[in-house]
This record gives C-alpha cells, sequence and structure tokens, in this order.
C-alpha cells in the first residue's frame, strides 16, 4: 500500500497521546509550548503541513472503499483497527491539528492575528467533520479537560458537527475582523493569506456540510444552501480552488504517490480497473481527462498464454455472476480481470482482488499528471523513471470547484434551489476538464483531447441526463461524473455515496463477500490506551446523517 505520509518539514510531528485536546493551562507534553513562548507562524506552518498529511491519510481508504483506487482484499481485511492509514488519521487528528489548533488560538487572538485563527479554525472545523464522516461519534466535549481526563469518551457525531458548523462560523467572524494592518502569516500554504478565497472556501464547507445533512435536517439544508448559492460567495472558479501544492523543488517535496511509483522507479500500486473502464470503455467515447489520469506503460496486452498465465493470471477465469450487466444502469458489462476489450494496455486490477503480485511493475498502468504530477499518456508506452513527467509537482485536491458545481446539481434536485440541476451538471463537467487538461500543455502531445473530443464527452454525458426518466436516475448521471471529477480525494467520493448510492454500479468486491464501511473501526491507537472507547462490532454501522437502508449500498 502506499507510504503517503512524508513530508520533509520538520515541524510537521505526529504525537500519539491518549488525550486528544488538551488544556494549554495542564500541558504536560513538553513538546508543545505555551502560549507565551508559542512562535504563531511556525505553528500555523505545522498546521497547514499537517492538515495536507491528514487529507492524504484520509482519502486512501476512502477512495479504495469506492472504487476511486485500487483495493487489495475484502473490506473487513483493509479496513480493519490496525490500519496504518486510519491509525494516522486519528493521530494526525487529535495529537497534531487540534492541538495545535488550541495553542495557536491563545496568541492569535490575544495579539489580533485574525487571518492566523481565522485559517486555524477553518482547518480545525474540516479536521471535525472529516472525523465524523469517518469514524461518526468521536471524541470531542470530554476532549479539552486536559490533565482532568485523560479518557475523553465519545460524543455524538451531530454534535461535533454542530460544534464544526459553529467554528466555521467563528473563522467568518475573524476573517471579517481583518483590516489593512492584519498581520498576514508569513507563509501560507493554500491561499497565500487571501481572505477573500478562505471566506469562499468555509462558505463552501459549509454547504458541503449541509448537503451531507439534508438525509437527516431537509429544512435546515435548504435554508442554509439557498442561502449559500443566493449569495454567491462560495468557490466557483478553478482559480479559487483549494488544494495542497507539491513542488518538487521546494522543501515541501514531490507528491507521495509520484514518490511511491515514479521515483521507486517499480510501479507498486495498481489503478482501478473499474475508474479506467468508467473513463474508457462504459461510455461510447474516451473521458478526456483518461490520459491525464493514467498513464500506461504498455500500449497492448500480451498474447502468449503463457506470458498471461504469469502476469494476469486472471485472464481465463470464469467471469464472476455478480460482474454481469446491470440492466437499465450499465447496458455495458462490468470490467473484469483486465480491460481486454481495448486491448491498449489498460492494465489494472479489480476491486478486492487478492492474488499473489505478479511481475508486471513495468506493464501495469500507474498514476499520470493529475493529481499526482506524474507523466501524460501520449501512447509512448514506456516504463516510468524518477524524472517523469511534472515531476511530482501534483496536487491534493481537497474542495474544487467542479466539486460545488456537482453539490449545487444534486442540490438542486432535492433541496428546490432554484438551479437548473442539468446546468449545474455539464459546468461541473466542463470546469473539471478545463483544470484537469491545464496541468500540460496540449499542444505539445499528439494524442491530447481536442475539443471536439471535450464537447462530444459532454454531449454524450447530457444526453444520459436528459434521457432519465426521474430525479433519482438524474441523481445517477450527476453522482457518475461527480465521482469522475473526484479523482484524488476519497472522501467526497464516499461521502456521495452513501449520501446518493451513486455510482450505482460500482465493481462489487472480487470476492463477492464483506461489508461496505458505512463508517471505519476506531484505530486500535485510540481504543486501547483509552478505556472510555469501545470498539464497533463491525463495519456497518452508519454515522448519524446516514440514514439511509441498510443495503442501500455495497
Amino acid at each position: 500500500m502506499k507510504n503517503i505520509y512524508k513530508y520533509l518539514f520538520a515541524f510537521s510531528l505526529i504525537f500519539f497521546m491518549s488525550c486528544e485536546i488538551t488544556d494549554l493551562d495542564k500541558q504536560v507534553d513538553p513538546t508543545v509550548p505555551s502560549p507565551d513562548n508559542l512562535d504563531v507562524d511556525l505553528t500555523l506552518n505545522s498546521i497547514e503541513i499537517s492538515f495536507a498529511n491528514f487529507f492524504g491519510q484520509a482519502t486512501e481508504p476512502t477512495a479504495e472503499a469506492v472504487r476511486l483506487e485500487y483495493m487489495f482484499d475484502r473490506y473487513e481485511v483493509n479496513f480493519n483497527s490496525s490500519n496504518a492509514n486510519l491509525q494516522n488519521v486519528w493521530s494526525t487528528a487529535y495529537a497534531t491539528i487540534l492541538e495545535d489548533v488550541e495553542a495557536l488560538l491563545v496568541p492569535a487572538q490575544e495579539n489580533e492575528l485574525y487571518i492566523h485563527s481565522g485559517i486555524a479554525r477553518t482547518i480545525r472545523a474540516y479536521v471535525l467533520l472529516t472525523m465524523v464522516d469517518l469514524f461518526g461519534d468521536v471524541p470531542y466535549a470530554e476532549a479539552n479537560l486536559g490533565g482532568e481526563n485523560l479518557f475523553p469518551g465519545l460524543s455524538e457525531g451531530s454534535e461535533v458537527y454542530d460544534a464544526a458548523i459553529a467554528e466555521l462560523d467563528l473563522a467568518l467572524a475573524d476573517f471579517e475582523l481583518v483590516e489593512s494592518g492584519t498581520p498576514e502569516p508569513t507563509t501560507e500554504l493554500y491561499y497565500d493569506s487571501d481572505v477573500d478565497s478562505w471566506i469562499k472556501l468555509v462558505n463552501t464547507l459549509k454547504f458541503k456540510a449541509y448537503l451531507n445533512l439534508r438525509l437527516t435536517d431537509e429544512a435546515a439544508a435548504s435554508s442554509t444552501i439557498n442561502s449559500l448559492v443566493s449569495g454567491g460567495d462560495i468557490i466557483m472558479e478553478s482559480s479559487e480552488n483549494f488544494v495542497f501544492q507539491f513542488n518538487s523543488s521546494s522543501e515541501i517535496g514531490q507528491h507521495p504517490y509520484y514518490v511511491e511509483e515514479y521515483v521507486a522507479a517499480t510501479v507498486s500500486d495498481y489503478v482501478s480497473n473499474y475508474l479506467m473502464w468508467t473513463m474508457a470503455v462504459e461510455k461510447p467515447v474516451d473521458d478526456p481527462r483518461l490520459r491525464y489520469y493514467t498513464y500506461r506503460q504498455v500500449n497492448e496486452f500480451p498474447s502468449d498464454p503463457a506470458v498471461l498465465n504469469n502476469e494476469i493470471d486472471c485472464w481465463n477465469d470464469p467471469r464472476p455472476a455478480s460482474y454481469a450487466p446491470i440492466d437499465a444502469i450499465s447496458p455495458v458489462p462490468l470490467p473484469f480481470c483486465a480491460l481486454f476489450d481495448r486491448g491498449d494496455g489498460y492494465w489494472g486490477r479489480d476491486h478486492a482482488e487478492n492474488d499473489g503480485i505478479p511481475p508486471d511493475n513495468t506493464k501495469r498502468t500507474t498514476f499520470g499528471v493529475y493529481p499526482v504530477g506524474g507523466k501524460f499518456d501520449n501512447s509512448q508506452g514506456t516504463s516510468i523513471t524518477n524524472t517523469d513527467g511534472l515531476q511530482g509537482a501534483g496536487i491534493w485536491p481537497i474542495m474544487n470547484a467542479s466539486y460545488v458545481y456537482f453539490m449545487r446539481a444534486e442540490a438542486a434536485l432535492y433541496l428546490g434551489t432554484g438551479e437548473d440541476p442539468r446546468a449545474m451538471l455539464e459546468e461541473g463537467v466542463r470546469t473539471s476538464i478545463a483544470y484537469v487538461t491545464s496541468f500540460v500543455d496540449a499542444s505539445e502531445f499528439e494524442n491530447a483531447p481536442t475539443e471536439d473530443d471535450i464537447e462530444e464527452y459532454v454531449t454524450v454525458v447530457l444526453n444520459g441526463y436528459d434521457a432519465a426518466g426521474s430525479d433519482d436516475e438524474r441523481m445517477a448521471v450527476i453522482g457518475k461524473e461527480y465521482w469522475i471529477a473526484l479523482f484524488g480525494n476519497g472522501i467526497e467520493a464516499y461521502n456521495l455515496y452513501r449520501r446518493t448510492g451513486t455510482p450505482e454500479n460500482l465493481q462489487p468486491t472480487l470476492l463477492g463477500t464483506g461489508n461496505f464501511p458505512r463508517s471505519f473501526l476506531y484505530p486500535n491507537n485510540s481504543v486501547n490506551s483509552n478505556p472510555s472507547i469501545s470498539q464497533k462490532s463491525d463495519l456497518t454501522t452508519q454515522v448519524f446523517w446516514d440514514n439511509n437502508p441498510a443495503g442501500f449500498i455495497f
């Protein structure tokens, strides 16, 4: 699995502690400075780097669950309580980010450093929302008692959500206090201290939270989202995207997936067959983003049965019955084993395929230009090297303008915002394609998609929407396009799937067994060190806003 947590900022530390958020005047950890000697700029930098870590740690397991990335085995094997990603998510959230934010807010407020405090509050809110989305009930109300409570109990997810939304409002209040003379952070890694951009992000995160809440509090969701849409102060342009930018020539370093695949010069992971099938087979035209998302090391599959047996041993296996076409959802058979019908080297793995790893490192498809900063697939058919493509100058796409258009389409369908969901769908698709294709100069590659290719793709998508006979069928079209645009962001795709059940035709687990994680198990490092937390019985526990039926998704 991906080793995605190696960043080069020395001050980005992960502490493993049983007490998650501590009161500063009773702090016993000598590594955490008191407010009197805390460097606010350095601490904000630490928070922002740790937040990038947190996003990467959370996006991998969620992306695997919803087939944006390849998952090695059944859910219970991948997402058990010792899962390294989830252990790190928990520790980075509680022992690093939330603790550092708490430490920063005291001197920031005392010294009227409202940009610093507004950013810190925004990140704290995102982390709290995400912890609920991943785990459900999490420590919160009892987690700020310092030495008085080393074993904080769980707070209900709804309570933590309310607190996170309130934190977003406090962030807005801080940003509104910013004046021309307000000191800026010496280094700000996301928006370069542009307060207007941070305000748009805060409003967009409120939109995101209330879109989940539409299942349990439709009235509040409708009122809030209508107000946010009519106010217009949300992310709407790709120049406003909330991303973490990697750079091969700076101390921030290369995208961790690039490091694992390209720098190591041996592809260690697989691309999801379902993702490639969705983009290359399901529709009558190729997705214009296909050659940006993926890079093929070969342009054809081997034809010798002996080679196939050695490198793609499933090639002659019987097709699972669960992989049959799904009537009215996908008339095209779901992928099995490899995209042999294409014949041009889209070489990945099926969801939950757990056979041994064959000697195919120099042949399997890997990550491309977006979002990893790899190589554009111009049909070179050559193995990757450690200097290819953008050399790891990729991004974590945390909240993009295209996502917001898809969210607006969903809200228009189910909450009556007055917007046209078809128009929002089209804007989402076009905005995503334009952003992804901007990562390289298309004129340098003969196989880059043309404007005609893009128009043909958009037409196919809109024709599918127009053919839908109900809001749920229209949501299936919106959800599939949103899911494609979310490559690189498993968190929002995971929420989308639990909230809407889309994409509807996700590839089943190859093993045909296991429970989809409606929430993840608590990590061992939280349960073992805190007697106030009891482990869940399995992965079927639903988070508070997910009131869909138990068998709603698989």
